[in-house]
């Protein structure tokens, strides 16, 4: 009986370590796609972090973070199925990687999503604009100061 435990629960670990980090698996697929436009900064500078910001008296203020760095995606094409295919692979990571919706800016057709995550590091931040022709996804990490 220990065993079959055992057993299940070394299953479990492996499933959960499985579909953890879809999103950085996703950057990393389409990286070297020429559809797609791809960034990585290594650290964000502190205006990056600035223009992320809603409110920038907040920001001015909030020294508690520190970016350990962000990636960005932006599809390139007028290619409607590999558009629509993109944004579920897009929103299909962000479920399997359980990222917590926290707003929603829609004008028009144009849309962005932002989601967040507590990491064991600090936070993710995710934002996912969807406008017609144009699909950029952004993932920015931070570390929380000690």
């Amino acid at each position: 009986m220990k065993k079959i435990l055992s057993i299940l629960f070394l299953a479990t670990l492996f499933v959960a370590g499985a579909s953890a980090q879809q999103l950085e698996k996703l950057f990393d697929k389409y990286m070297e796609d020429e559809r797609f436009n791809y960034i990585y900064q290594k650290r964000a500078s502190t205006m990056d972090r600035l223009s992320d910001m809603k409110n920038f008296d907040l920001m001015v203020l909030d020294k508690s973070t520190t970016s350990l760095g962000r990636q960005m995606l932006t599809l390139n094409s007028a290619d409607k199925s590999l558009d629509e295919s993109f944004t579920r692979e897009v929103e299909n990571a962000l479920k399997a990687d359980k990222y917590e919706q926290v707003s929603i800016v829609r004008n028009g057709k144009n849309r962005v999503d932002t989601f967040e995550k507590p990491t064991d590091k600090g936070i993710a931040k995710v934002s996912f604009i969807k406008n017609p022709g144009n699909i950029v996804i952004t993932l920015n990490l931070y570390a929380t100061k000690k």
